[in-house]
Order: C-alpha cells, then sequence, then structure tokens
C-alpha cells in the first residue's frame, strides 16, 4: 500500500528545510541548507534569490530521496521569511539582491510618511503600519536610490513566493503576506491607491496575485522536477509567510494560545476573528475560515545566545553557555541585559532603528556565568515585552524555533510570563505549518481545526515556579524603564558614530 507524504519547504533567514510529513504530522524525512545574508552597507541586509532557490532545491531532492520506497510525495506547502523586497522582471529574473525583512535602508522613508500622516492613512487602510523591511518602503527606496533597478520590477514577491514562482511559474502571493500595506482589511482585497499615496502610481501592476494559502496555485514543472527529483505536475498550495505558519504548527491557530518563536528574531502572535483596533503589532488576513493574525516581532533573538557563547564565555556552542547561565541565581545579581544586537535596531514592541545591546548594573563582583544568565533573562524579558503589547491575554503559550532546544529557556519565559508554556510535538513547526495548511487544500482534512486536531501535538511542558516568579516582575519593570529611558542615549551614540564614520553607522 501506497503512503502519501506532504513535502513542506520552509525557506527562513538563516536555514531553508524541507521535511515530508505524514497525513497524521509525523516528521518522515527532513534536510538543511544555510542560507548567507550579505550586508554591502551599514543597516542592509540581502540574499542572492538564485542561492536561495538553489538551497531549497538541494533540500527537497535530499528529502525526496530519503522517503521510503512505500511513499510518494502528494503535494508540496511553502513558507519562509515574510516581507523584503524579492523582485523579478517580466522576464522572471531576479532584479538584484533580495533585501531582507530585516534591512533598514528605508528608514528615513517611513520618517516621512510618518511626519506628513501617509503613515496614519495606510493604517486606516490596511490595520498596521509598515516598517523598513516592508515591500512598499523599500520600493520608495529602490525608485529614489536605484532608478534603473526600479524601473525593471516587473512582480514583487516574498521569499516562498519566490520559489513557488521557481518550481511552478505562478506568480500569486497569499493575505498574509499582502496585508500590509496593500490590503483594505474591510473588503480583504488589493487597494491598489496605497502607491498613489507614496508616489508610486506606477508601481500598481507589481503585485502578484492575491491567493488564498490553502489554493493551489500552480504545478511542478518539468523543469522543477528534474532539479527537484519531484514528479512533474505535482500540485503546489500558495502557503503562508513562516510566523503564521509557525503558529498554526505549533497548534494555536484554533485555541486562543500565542505562539512565539524561538528564532534568528523573536516573532509573537495570537490567531484572532477579524482585525483588532489595537494598532502596536502588525495584524495579516490568514485568507481562510476569517481568521487574523496578529504579530508583534522583535529583532533580538538566538544571535545573542551566539554571540555571547562565543565572545563573553569563549565555548564552543549554546549548550555550553546555557550551562554558565544555569550556575547564576535568578536576577543575576543585580545584571539586566537588552538584546538589541541588530545592527538595524528594533522593530517591536517599539521601532528604533538606533537600538543597541547593553548591560546595565555591572560590578567587580560579577563573572561570565551571570552575564550568561543576564542573556538568556533579557530574551525572556523582551517577550513578556512583546507579549504585553497582543491584543489577547493569553492562559497557554507555545514554542517554536531553534530556541526550543533550551531546558533553561523556556523555563525562563514561563517564570517571566507567570503563563504555562508548551514545546509542541516535533522540531520543525513552521515546516509542519506549511504542511497543515497544504493537507486542507489538497482536502485531506475539511478544516484547518481538524488538521491542526490531528497533526500537532505537545512534546514538552513548563510551568512558571512560584518562588521566582515575583523577582521577575520586578525586573520586567526595571528592563522596560531602562529601554524607554535609553532611546535619547541611542540617538546620541548613532549621531556621534555617524560623524566619527564608524562602520556600524
Amino acid at each position: 500500500m501506497t503512503r502519501d507524504a506532504l513535502v513542506a519547504v520552509d525557506a527562513g533567514t538563516t536555514n531553508v528545510k524541507t521535511v515530508a510529513f505524514d497525513l497524521d504530522g509525523t516528521e518522515l524525512a527532513t534536510a538543511t541548507r544555510e542560507t548567507e545574508t550579505y550586508h554591502p552597507e551599514p543597516g542592509h541586509a540581502e540574499q542572492s534569490m538564485p542561492r536561495v532557490y538553489e538551497r531549497a532545491v538541494a533540500t527537497i531532492r535530499e528529502v525526496v530521496a530519503a522517503l521510503p520506497d512505500d511513499t510518494r510525495p502528494r503535494g508540496v506547502g511553502l513558507t519562509g521569511q515574510g516581507d523584503g523586497l524579492w523582485a523579478v522582471t517580466e522576464d522572471g529574473e531576479p532584479v538584484r539582491n533580495a533585501v531582507l525583512w530585516s534591512d533598514s535602508r528605508a528608514a528615513d522613508i517611513l520618517s516621512e510618511w510618518d511626519e506628513d500622516g501617509t503613515l496614519d492613512t495606510i493604517v486606516d487602510q490596511c490595520g498596521s503600519a509598515p516598517y523598513p523591511g516592508m515591500s512598499l518602503p523599500l520600493l520608495a527606496w529602490l525608485s529614489r536610490e536605484e532608478p534603473d533597478a526600479f524601473d525593471r520590477v516587473g512582480t514583487i514577491l516574498s521569499c516562498k513566493d519566490w520559489l513557488k514562482f521557481r518550481l511552478t511559474g505562478d506568480r500569486s502571493t497569499d493575505h498574509s503576506e499582502a496585508t500590509v500595506p496593500y490590503l483594505d482589511s474591510a473588503t480583504g482585497e488589493y487597494d491598489r491607491s496605497v502607491f498613489d499615496l507614496v508616489g508610486l502610481e506606477g508601481a500598481k501592476d507589481v503585485l502578484p496575485r492575491l491567493a488564498a494559502p490553502t489554493e493551489v496555485a500552480g504545478l511542478i514543472t518539468e523543469a522543477a522536477a528534474d532539479e527537484t527529483g519531484l514528479p512533474e505536475g505535482l500540485p503546489v498550495v500558495t502557503g503562508l509567510f513562516d510566523v503564521p505558519a509557525s503558529g498554526i504548527g505549533s497548534g494555536t491557530a484554533t485555541t486562543g494560545g500565542t505562539a512565539v518563536t524561538l528564532g534568528t528574531s523573536l516573532t509573537h502572535q495570537v490567531f484572532v476573528d477579524g482585525p483588532q483596533p489595537t494598532r502596536s503589532g502588525i495584524q495579516m488576513a490568514l485568507g481562510m475560515e476569517g481568521l487574523w493574525t496578529y504579530a508583534i516581532g522583535s529583532n533580538a533573538g538566538t544571535p545573542s545566545l551566539d554571540w555571547a557563547a562565543e565572545t563573553l564565555a569563549g565555548v564552543e556552542d549554546v549548550d555550553a553557555l546555557e550551562t554558565r547561565a544555569a550556575d547564576a541565581p535568578p536576577g543575576s545579581d543585580g545584571v539586566c541585559y537588552h538584546p538589541y544586537l541588530s545592527p538595524t535596531g528594533e522593530r517591536g514592541p517599539f521601532v528604533d532603528p538606533n537600538a543597541r545591546g547593553q548591560f546595565v548594573g555591572l560590578t567587580p563582583d560579577h563573572d561570565t556565568d551571570h552575564l550568561a544568565r543576564a542573556v538568556y533573562e533579557g530574551l525572556s524579558l523582551a517577550i513578556r515585552d512583546c507579549n504585553g503589547h497582543l491584543p489577547t491575554d493569553a492562559t497557554r503559550v507555545a514554542l517554536s524555533g531553534g530556541g526550543t532546544l533550551s531546558d533553561l529557556w523556556p523555563q525562563l519565559i514561563a517564570d517571566c510570563l507567570d503563563r504555562p508554556v508548551v514545546v509542541p510535538d516535533g522540531s520543525e513547526l513552521g515546516a509542519k505549518g506549511a504542511a497543515i495548511v497544504l493537507a486542507v487544500g489538497l482536502e485531506e482534512y475539511d478544516s484547518l481545526e481538524a488538521a491542526v486536531g490531528e497533526m500537532a501535538g505537545v512534546a514538552t511542558r513548563y510551568t512558571p515556579r512560584d518562588d521566582v516568579v515575583p523577582t521577575y516582575a520586578e525586573l520586567y519593570d526595571l528592563y522596560v524603564d531602562v529601554r524607554k529611558a535609553m532611546g535619547e542615549v541611542w540617538e546620541s551614540r548613532a549621531a556621534t558614530y555617524r560623524k566619527l564614520g564608524d562602520a556600524d553607522e
């Protein structure tokens, strides 16, 4: 008897992964390739579009080859890093390197839109304000700074849409990618007047076709079949970007829980019925069953742990750093860490391209153990900071991403949030979310809720510790007070180093 496999591709910022799942959500095979991010100028973050596709092809081919003889691919689901500018010409060639979601080159353009009221009008239309790494401000930057490249833009895509285009020839995107800033939140359809609003009237036709995430957007072409080992004509669904996909894979899409991704960046989201009046995060329509996801993304994330392991502790991996951190007491004997290491600053729950990481409260009595623990605590307090700006008060939090391999970090998150925390079953929840959406699109399940119920499970639970919860409640107040007070200092620092010509600025 032949078994069906759901092939899911998750093209993240750091890695491209392909995972094959059984229809019950069991992982059958997985493959990963690293991607390269370039920083040609301070605040710029780019990737080669052809190389990202090559990495994806390599992972798909490896997974297909690893499937048991009695297993056949049933379809392909896609997810990946959201936003950015993955632009192709009318002939389908990349216009330039992709500009990533973490890029801040368009920050000044956003400031102009904020000052002249344009940003408020965009928010009134779609429900959320764009940030510098989204395609509309990046298009405006391209028009100003690289007009020849701007003139070659035929279609703007996201990362997973670029992969789908190469696999099928289809130029489409889903509602989660398109909501900010292109959808009318009342109708769920494109409102192209946003291009008039920002002086890009000639760019109205660059938007791809809008399709539901469960729609079969195209079929694997002969060329893609030769490259990947997938059968020609295999259906490929539109998919979602990785934030809602991870939430679905974690099992929180229909339970009212909060999903937090511990990756290169930290993302926090809840699934709600329709758009919400609060506007401190990014709201996105799912394009299925009337659901919207409300998300807050932070540039803070696992790079803080990698940096601390190498630079502070001088150890080879994060596991060794965690051992050091576990030896220090809660509160790190007075050291507070703010995890704003990204050269592009912070984007949630506040936006400041000048924000930078820092330790506060150092004395000669502090050692590496204290600093290591402060890094874990700072990341956990950053998660509380973001969750406090979500429109619901979750009773349970589900974690996904590479940070869930830690034992210490999920427990600290439970302590800082004073909420139960679960790590769902499976190692690749973004890919699992893509597989769940694929299963619904192929009518293997009659609803998202049914698919989540069968394919998503819980592996580990963490309960807040009563003896440390009050400590972290006090530290959170300090954490927020300090980061608010630092705004003027960060601005002054940036201005100083610009004058000095420092590469950081």
